[in-house]
């Protein structure tokens, strides 16, 4: 009979404790649908290319503004097949793993969408011809880029291998179709190797000379580590979710 109450005791105390550890834990999100947007100025020269982009986030079901940005920076071309640039991202709306906090009556995602955060970027772009692939418009292209933001000190590595083909129609294109997969590898956070991928089409149309419009279609997964609250409250967790993106974009061209 002692024997079967020490098993009810530690029954009801496992029973206990899971629920309570569980509520310290972000729940996955998975299947969800953003809607993706940017418009941008490009100004495009001999050997610099320049950048001036806003983009923005917000979820399909409620059409709530989430994240957005203005990007501002260029590139150099040393060389007809390398890029290197420098950019300044200021972004609202990003969430972090330390977002993740305890409010009296449980725990919640922080409200970001009004916390300005500051993006400093180093790129380096390879890329090269593929001419033996059927069709002969191909080009290979492998984005590196080093990212920190001043608001955390988070640092992090972006890995984007792509490939794009150019639909040309009189020696002029008409379309750019490209597939991408981004990898975003942390540095000074996080407990994972990879903490977010994305691979996306995306299609370009050459309206005119100056004016491009953009279709893209995604699946962005992040893995969320443990939060300072999280930690103190005696858990640990590698919580993964993940959303469908479809995005539409306008950009200008300006060749002086």
């Amino acid at each position: 009979m002692k024997k079967l109450q020490a098993c009810l005791l530690v029954l009801l105390g496992a029973l206990w404790v899971v629920p309570v550890g569980a509520e310290h834990i972000p729940s996955a999100q998975a299947g969800a649908v953003e809607l993706h947007g940017r418009s941008a100025v490009l100004v495009d020269t001999r050997s610099f290319d320049g950048l001036l982009e806003l983009s923005g986030r917000l979820g399909a079901s409620d059409l709530e503004l989430g994240y957005r940005a203005l990007t501002v920076g260029g590139y150099y071309r040393p060389h007809r097949n390398l890029k290197v640039g420098l950019f300044y991202r200021l972004q609202a709306g990003a969430r972090h793993d330390d977002d993740w906090v305890e409010v009296p009556g449980g725990w919640e995602w922080l409200d970001t969408r009004e916390r300005i955060e500051q993006v400093l970027m180093v790129d380096v772009s390879p890329r090269v011809e593929l001419g033996f692939l059927p069709g002969a418009n191909w080009v290979g292209m492998l984005k590196g880029r080093y990212l920190i933001n001043t608001f955390n000190r988070e640092q992090s590595i972006l890995l984007r291998p792509g490939l794009t083909y150019f639909l040309l129609v009189d020696r002029r294109p008409l379309f750019n179709f490209s597939f991408n997969y981004g990898l975003y590898f942390p540095l000074n956070f996080g407990t994972t190797v990879v903490y977010e991928q994305a691979p996306y089409l995306s299609a370009l149309y050459h309206l005119g000379e100056h004016v491009k419009l953009e279709l893209t279609g995604s699946y962005r997964s992040v893995v969320w580590s443990s939060s300072r609250d999280s930690i103190a409250a005696g858990d640990s967790y590698q919580v993964r979710s993940g959303a469908f993106g479809v995005g539409l974009g306008v950009l200008f061209v300006l060749r002086p």
